[in-house]
């Protein structure tokens, strides 16, 4: 079983018949293929992630809802995500592992 690790979803493939593995930097920006670059999203929240410098697909697209992910940071209490809001805040949600 697969969980989305979008801050504040939480569906699972318990809930949902499809998972996505979204790098955080893109492998057409020279991001690798290893697990400290991806998250596990459910399809509605790969829909909103926002990368900067690609030109196609729904990446490209930046709305209210958009998010900018930097990558997972490692602390005393697992991993945390960090992320940019549309307002240009940078944010970290824990995601409880």
């Amino acid at each position: 079983m697969y969980k989305c690790e979008f801050p504040d979803c939480g569906h699972s493939t318990e809930d949902r018949n499809q998972i996505h593995s979204h790098h955080i930097v893109p492998k057409e920006l020279d991001g690798v293929n290893d697990d400290y670059n991806k998250i596990s999203v459910c399809p509605n929240c790969h829909n909103r992630i926002y990368v900067e410098g690609t030109k196609s697909g729904i990446h490209s697209i930046k709305n209210k809802n958009s998010i900018i992910l930097n990558g997972w940071l490692t602390s005393t209490n697992g991993k945390v995500l960090e992320y940019i809001d549309v307002d240009g805040e940078i944010e970290y949600h824990f995601n409880g592992e």
